[in-house]
Parts: structure tokens; sequence; C-alpha cells
């Protein structure tokens, strides 16, 4: 199951709830005010690498 970031439209708080995909925005109940006014909200990711394939300049293949 994802996780998915939330923002309450009552109380103002953002949140991340672990849900099944097929639960709706609309169904989902703020932790902090238990009102049922969540919006989703995009999230931002990151990812970690290391290594000549994450470095800037030259070539990930080693043709430098």
């Amino acid at each position: 199951m994802p996780f998915y970031e939330y923002l309450c439209e009552s109380c103002g708080k953002d949140f991340v709830l672990l849900q099944s995909i097929s639960d709706k925005p609309e169904n989902t109940a703020c932790p902090y005010c238990d009102q049922k006014k969540a919006k989703k909200i995009v999230s931002q990711f990151s990812s970690y690498g290391s290594g000549a394939a994450c470095s800037t300049g030259g070539s990930a293949w080693g043709g430098g």
C-alpha cells in the first residue's frame, strides 16, 4: 500500500496516511480534527544514488 499526503481544508494541517489505492480522499478523515475535508496533495520525492551515474559531468557509461 502506498503513502498519501493530505491537507485538511478544515483545520489546515497536513498529514500522511498509508492507504489502499482504492480509498477515496473524500472518505478520509483528518487525524487531528476528524473532519472528512482532506485534499490529496502532490508529494515531493527524492531518490538516492551513488557512483559515476549520479555525478555531474561525464558519461554514466564510462565514456567520460
